[in-house]
């Protein structure tokens, strides 16, 4: 049973900050010259439980589906609070989402209403319109000037909820929400074919909650303070979600980066100030180089010398082991000076920075650690409720993602894959039944990671199964859709795309030898694949291919380059398999140097 000062679904949740820290700052939101501003637990619950009664008064019933189309900002926050107080469902779509996925994303959830951002995620679903037959509402948060036909906004949307929708019906529906009701649908790439969507209860997040340690402030007792900020950096989706209910699960200030620029991020974190921030390692990336970039070259070597000799006595009074007089000295010095600096760049509260989505390079996890940066890697799926297991600052194993949280069971198969079991653990994807999606068996999720556990219980993930690529800002994602477009002109045969661990994806390419040879012939131009895969004319029409192609896809699922090789991919290099698919651990081995070249 869950404590009685928490609620038993997340349909509470909203009326729990409220009632917990009702004058405390809940969200940080910037008026249009970017002066912050905040709302209370208090006023925000206000806001989402006004939103709440307008949804209801759309007509929308308990279950059904709203999607979301818009960056993070506190509106998001309001509406996911509010389908959660009336037992919706809510839908994430990413502000770039193109309107071939809204059609595809909002027909297969069934969604009955859509809030747009502004007049851009408008203009994208509009164009999608004719292909969504059950969509019956639309909503605006920003109203656009100019537009024709304008639709709803949100503040037209809580002004007819509060005219339609008593608050006392919103109680009883809210009173009929149970743990395993669902509470969002996230569409998250698969290997092969269209965007799934994690179907996520209250019941799944609520114990992923349950699990977070309690804050240890005391404004825990203070009903106008905040427990401090919790600052996230990336946009609406998996980690982002659970940031906003732990939020309100435990009286955070939530605040999150406004995007523009990634070299606005270092600042823009310091002056947050948060006790917890969740990174991607390309976010971690580039705070690494803006501190070694504030400094003369000569020092630079020095300082990320003294971090690993700060990691070492770090490890030695970990151990309890005494360190020598001298080295003391100098690491207290260290700490009073160059390791304060680092630590300040996050703003002087922090008490715990995640890092997870993508493999960490171990040379940058170990500087700030050897910084005395409460850093740890941990380790979530979309299908988990974004939380699996984690180090922590006091325990913290570098190599490792941690150890499996309360009420959660890792285990590893007889193939090396990772398998986890827990109430956290997602239902299914939706509109498929367990014996189709395969995920889950038995209870364990079949994650796709391999890895291995240590004595001690600490995972090291040691590959991936699945054949999605993990880009440095976090995001999974399939090769399949762009590599199918790019196979789909004339001129190409084999697209084979490459990304893992970097900022975007680049396509190694081979040519159709019968098609190219025509299209060099009508144009005087040589057939020798050799002299014809570097020639400027044929860059320039696979040039404009990968635009084309690039061009109906979301922005990471982009490749920003390419290389053409001057021979086909054989089955007799093991290139290809039986069945003439691409091998592609050995095209991205063989070929690695050609790959690397292309992000210099």
């Amino acid at each position: 049973m869950p404590p009685p000062t928490t609620p038993a679904t997340l349909a509470g949740l909203s009326r729990h900050g409220a009632e917990r820290w009702p004058g405390a700052p809940a969200l940080l939101r910037r008026d249009p010259g970017g002066a912050p501003h905040h709302l209370t637990f208090a006023e925000a619950h206000e806001a989402g439980e006004e939103i709440a009664r307008g949804l209801m008064a759309l007509g929308l019933a308990r279950g059904d589906r709203v999607a979301i189309q818009s960056g993070l900002r506190p509106e998001w926050t309001l509406t996911l609070l509010a389908a959660a107080s009336c037992g919706l469902v809510l839908v994430s779509l990413l502000p770039t989402t193109v309107p071939e996925e809204i059609v595809h994303v909002v027909n297969d959830c069934g969604a009955k209403a859509v809030i747009c951002e502004d007049g851009e995620q408008l203009a994208k679903l509009r164009a999608a319109l004719p292909e969504l037959p059950g969509l019956r509402h639309t909503v605006v948060i920003d109203e656009e000037p100019g537009v024709t036909d304008p639709p709803m906004t949100l503040a037209d949307l809580r002004t007819a909820g509060l005219h339609a929708v008593p608050a006392a019906a919103l109680d009883r529906r809210r009173a009929s929400v149970t743990p395993d009701d669902l509470l969002v649908i996230i569409y998250t790439s698969g290997t092969t074919g269209p965007k799934k969507g994690c179907a996520l209860s209250h019941g799944n997040y609520l114990a992923v909650l349950r699990a977070q340690p309690v804050p240890p402030s005391r404004a825990l007792g203070d009903a106008d303070a905040s427990n401090g900020t919790v600052f996230v950096v990336t946009g609406p989706h998996t980690i982002a979600l659970l940031m906003q209910l732990l939020s309100w699960w435990s009286g955070y200030t939530f605040s999150s980066f406004r995007g523009g620029s990634p070299e606005t991020l270092p600042a823009e974190l310091r002056a947050a100030a948060p006790v917890i921030v969740p990174l991607v390692p390309l976010a971690l990336e580039m705070i690494y180089r803006s501190i070694l970039a504030d400094r003369p070259a000569s020092e630079r070597a020095e300082l990320i010398e003294s971090a690993r000799t700060g990691l070492r006595v770090r490890r030695m009074r970990s151990a309890g082991e005494i360190v020598p007089p001298r080295l003391q000295e100098w690491f207290d010095h260290a700490e009073a000076t160059v390791f304060a600096d680092v630590r300040d760049r996050f703003g002087g509260n922090l008490r715990r920075a995640t890092v997870a989505g993508a493999p960490v390079s171990p040379d940058i996890l170990s500087f700030f650690v050897g910084c005395g940066v409460p850093l740890v890697e941990c380790y979530g799926m979309t299908e988990t409720a974004a939380a699996a297991t984690s180090n922590t600052p006091e325990d913290n194993r570098l190599g490792t993602v941690g150890r499996p949280l309360p009420g959660v069971e890792v285990a590893i198969s007889d193939t090396g894959e990772v398998l986890i079991r827990g109430d956290h653990v997602f239902r299914g994807y939706w509109g498929y039944d367990e014996g189709e999606f395969g995920a889950v068996r038995d209870g364990w999720l079949h994650t796709g990671d391999l890895g291995e556990l240590d004595q001690d219980g600490f995972l090291r993930l040691t590959g991936r199964k699945k054949e999605l690529i993990q880009l440095s800002n976090g995001m999974a994602v399939t090769p399949h859709p762009l590599e199918r477009e790019l196979r789909a002109h004339p001129l190409i045969s084999q697209a084979v795309l490459y990304g893992e661990t970097k900022p975007h994806l680049v396509a190694l390419l081979t040519l159709d030898a019968r098609r190219a040879a025509q299209w060099a012939t009508e144009r005087g131009l040589p057939t020798d694949p050799r002299a014809l895969s570097t020639h400027p004319l044929l860059l320039e029409a696979l040039d404009k291919a990968l635009e084309s192609a690039n061009a109906g896809l979301q922005e990471y699922f982009r490749a920003k380059a390419f290389h053409v090789l001057d021979r086909e991919l054989t089955l007799e290099n093991g290139e290809l398999t039986v069945s003439m698919k691409v091998a592609r651990p050995v095209v991205h081995a063989r070929f690695r140097a050609l790959y690397e070249s292309l992000y210099e």
